[in-house]
């Protein structure tokens, strides 16, 4: 088989997997835990389904991120073909080197999947983002009403304290 048809069944594979993971990144949610229902099924005011929905959507992002492993080493093996373009180390260097219509159309969709890829990456750190602040939401809000100072994780301890005691009524 032609490099090139073996890379075009690559990007075939890896823009369904792309696009599978960008599926599953989108449906991940950062959810409001609903109030306790006080019955046997519920723990610490979590509801149980929501438990099994979170660690559904954890387990297939876990299998769409497997996936995208083994791509990885399908991608070496590529560009360790003894019939690969020997200038450039990527993928995309080695199609943007060729100098047929094919190679030029395959660097191009290349790059559409790199896109996607660094699209489905600023999705995962915004969720993070998200995921980290809001589980000390409860404290954070109890410290902007008491007006205590902000803790010193992304600030300089040296600066001066910005924050009232009533941060809520003058944003009001």
């Amino acid at each position: 088989m032609v490099w090139l048809n073996r890379v075009e069944a690559y990007l075939d594979d890896l823009e369904v997997a792309a696009d599978e993971l960008a599926r599953q990144m989108k449906q991940m949610k950062v959810d409001q835990v609903p109030a306790s229902k006080g019955d046997a099924t519920t723990s610490g005011g979590i509801d149980g389904s929501l438990a099994v929905g979170v660690n559904a959507a954890t387990e297939r992002l876990a299998s769409c991120l497997s996936e995208l492993e083994g791509k990885v080493a399908h991608r070496e093996r590529l560009l360790r073909a003894a019939d690969a373009p020997e200038s450039g180390l990527t993928l995309s260097e080695k199609l943007e080197a060729g100098r047929e219509p094919r190679s030029r159309s395959l660097y191009r969709r290349c790059e559409t999947i790199s896109e996607m890829m660094a699209d489905i990456n600023n999705h995962a750190l915004s969720l993070f983002v998200c995921q980290f602040h809001l589980a000390n939401l409860t404290d954070d809000v109890v410290r902007l009403m008491a007006g205590v100072s902000e803790p010193t994780t992304y600030g300089d301890s040296r600066k001066p304290d910005k924050l009232g005691g009533n941060l809520f009524n003058e944003s009001a």
